[in-house]
């Protein structure tokens, strides 16, 4: 029994021509191990996918995709037999009653004791503090 990480592959953060084609070559190396958990943006999934049906491995890998994938349709669209199986984790997110109210209420003034709010505004109101 037990769970066995046959390999770890590391997505590059600006992949390569022909990048995911390898990672694909590459999880073929272990011919045994089929089930794939993917940590990765909606993009590298997508492109993970489109190189494992270009190496004609559509139904040869159980994947199991991370909360960036959860129940999105981008990463499948038009690659549905690839995925077909897959499971996808979404953490069970619940409202915080009175949470919209608070936040919305915060302001440059009455938050200083968080540290990353002005980075925060910054983003947000497409300005320079």
């Amino acid at each position: 029994g037990g769970v066995c990480v046959a390999q770890s592959v590391k997505i590059p953060r600006e992949p390569k021509p022909g990048e995911f084609d390898k990672i694909i070559r590459r999880l073929l190396e272990t011919s045994h191990a089929r089930a794939v958990i993917i940590f990765a943006n909606e993009d590298d999934i997508r492109r993970v996918l489109e190189a494992a049906k270009r190496a004609n491995q559509t139904g040869h890998f159980i994947w199991m995709g991370s909360d960036s994938w959860g129940s999105k349709i981008a990463p499948v669209l038009h690659l549905e037999e690839v995925a077909e199986g897959s499971v996808t984790i979404l953490p069970k997110r619940v409202s915080v009653r009175g949470f919209d109210r608070y936040f919305s209420s915060r302001t440059l003034d009455n938050n200083r004791r968080n540290i990353w709010f002005a980075e925060f505004w910054e983003e947000n109101f497409h300005c320079k503090l």
